[in-house]
């Protein structure tokens, strides 16, 4: 079997790729039996498997797919720089980094009242990769972890809760960490925030995950709340300048500089599990 990528590569990423799954270099797209792809798929006359190089595929038009050809995600590929975005906005409100920082460069030598993530209670929507490796890190720094997922993993101390309320409810802090599908667009309305009893919400996983109209109301209604995130509706469009309650960043929590070769690596065992009958990546079936 060959492989081809419909992305800029240097023979490193190709030679790792032959040796994780025992394929060569197609140099043409018609030669390949498998595509790597990044926002969009290209489609040779012989491709039968497409693996996508993000984790994420909500934005994919699989109806323009033709029958007998399987869609993978990276699933899992951009797990650790993604949980520590979480921390790098938690710790950025908290300790009141930006503002120290804007402070200090203009001149300005006066400290803020901060405070310290340990022993508050982190409350994990969505329990995939991302999230577990979330409740890893918020374990090591003293936080109590509590989740609400489709389906549950053994986690040490984790505190399952039976719904999204029940969530809400009972955590100082909420990341969202679930995919964007059909189930759970806008899912983060009116009604869950009225249940929120904490301070912060993080999202790291879509923006169209929280109904916009619903957030922006609550952030204005409750001045001490805030919403931390690494995306934002119609971005890379800013049609909503954020409010001051809000630390944002530009979709920048899968970026992890030499990370970069990790994420392919696991894109490349992707591929090699698909073919040794495993279908944990899957999305569109041949």
């Amino acid at each position: 079997m060959k492989f081809y990528f419909a992305f800029d590569s240097d023979e490193s990423i190709r030679e790792m790729c032959a040796e994780i799954t025992g394929m060569t270099y197609a140099h043409n797209l018609d030669e390949a039996d498998v595509v790597f792809f990044g926002p969009k798929p290209q489609i040779g006359k012989k491709t039968r498997i497409l693996q996508r190089l993000y984790a994420g595929t909500d934005d994919l038009d699989l109806s323009g797919i033709p029958p007998g050809i399987t869609v993978l995600s990276n699933a899992g590929g951009y797990n650790e720089p993604v949980a520590e975005t979480v921390f790098a906005l938690l710790l950025a409100h908290y300790k009141k980094v930006c503002r120290h920082n804007s402070d200090m460069h203009a001149g300005t030598y006066k400290k803020l009242g901060v405070e310290t993530l340990f022993g508050k209670t982190i409350g994990i929507y969505g329990f995939g990769g991302i999230g577990q490796q979330v409740a890893k890190i918020a374990s090591v720094m003293g936080m109590h972890v509590s989740a609400y997922s489709r389906s549950r993993t053994s986690f040490p101390g984790l505190a399952w809760q039976d719904s999204l309320e029940k969530l809400a409810e009972t955590v100082d802090i909420l990341v969202i960490c679930t995919p964007l599908s059909p189930e759970t667009k806008g899912i983060i309305n009116t009604s869950i925030l009225n249940r929120f009893k904490g301070q912060c919400i993080v999202n790291i996983a879509r923006a169209n995950i929280v109904d916009q109209d619903s957030m922006l109301s609550f952030l204005s209604m409750n001045s001490d709340k805030f919403y931390l995130t690494d995306v934002w509706w119609d971005e890379p469009n800013i049609k909503v300048n954020p409010p001051e309650n809000c630390v944002v960043t530009p979709h920048i929590g899968g970026n992890g500089g030499e990370y970069r070769n990790e994420a392919f690596a696991r894109a490349f065992r992707s591929v090699k599990s698909f073919l040794e009958g495993n279908r944990h990546n899957l999305v569109k079936a041949a």
